[in-house]
Order: C-alpha cells, then structure tokens, then sequence
C-alpha cells in the first residue's frame, strides 16, 4: 500500500520557479536591477548615515581563480552587507591591479608577431 505523501505537505503557494535558470534569468534581473537603478537608490536611502567602506583589492593577482578566491569573496561580501544591514551606507568600491594592466600592455607590444608559447619561453 502506498501513500501519496504530497498530500500530507503543508507548503506554501509562491511563483517562485523550481528550478533557477539562472543562464536565462540572469540577464532579465541585470536589466531590471539597471532599469530601477537599484543600487543607486539603495546608496540614496542610506545619505548621510555612518559610511563603511571595505575597499576591495583586485581579485588575483598571482595565479589562477580558485576556491580561496570565492571564500575570500563571500566573506567580504558577508562583512558589507551585516554593515549594511545595521543602517550603513556601504558603497561597493572594487579594486584595480594597477600594475598588470601596464605589464601587460608592454609584453603585448614588444611580442608582436610571437605566439603565447614564444612568449613564455622569452
């Protein structure tokens, strides 16, 4: 004999999709976000409060995207928004590798013609 338990679930009626698309739904929330200018109004509401800042340095500078990368991320993005939510203004300032841009702009220059691996060996 068997029971069909969706029957005994209590769950609440939401337009909330099952699955998150994100791939497709993405670029719709970008545009709605940008549309209502939502940041900037959130940093509107928030005129005149005590500011905190937690200036983010560029993402790597060394090496490959790895999960110390994404942690590293998470916990400042956890850090802002605790603030923020204490009534803060916390603008989000990212930060700018200042040196790489330069550096690699003057191995592209004088590796004109060089493929990547010509490149590495010089």
């Amino acid at each position: 004999m068997s029971q069909n338990y969706k029957e005994t679930l209590n769950l609440p009626r939401t337009e909330f999709p099952m699955k998150a698309n994100l791939p497709a739904r993405e670029p719709e929330m970008l545009k709605m976000w940008e549309e209502t200018r939502l940041y900037q109004q959130i940093q509107k509401s928030r005129e005149g409060r005590e500011l905190f800042v937690l200036h983010d340095g560029p993402p790597f500078a060394n090496g490959d995207v790895h999960m110390g990368t994404a942690l590293n991320k998470v916990l400042k993005d956890f850090v802002v928004k605790s603030q923020a939510m204490l009534g803060k203004r916390t603008p989000y300032i990212p930060g700018w590798d200042c040196h790489g841009l330069p550096i690699e702009y003057k191995v592209v220059k004088e590796s004109r013609g060089l493929s990547p691996l010509e490149v590495r060996k010089k």
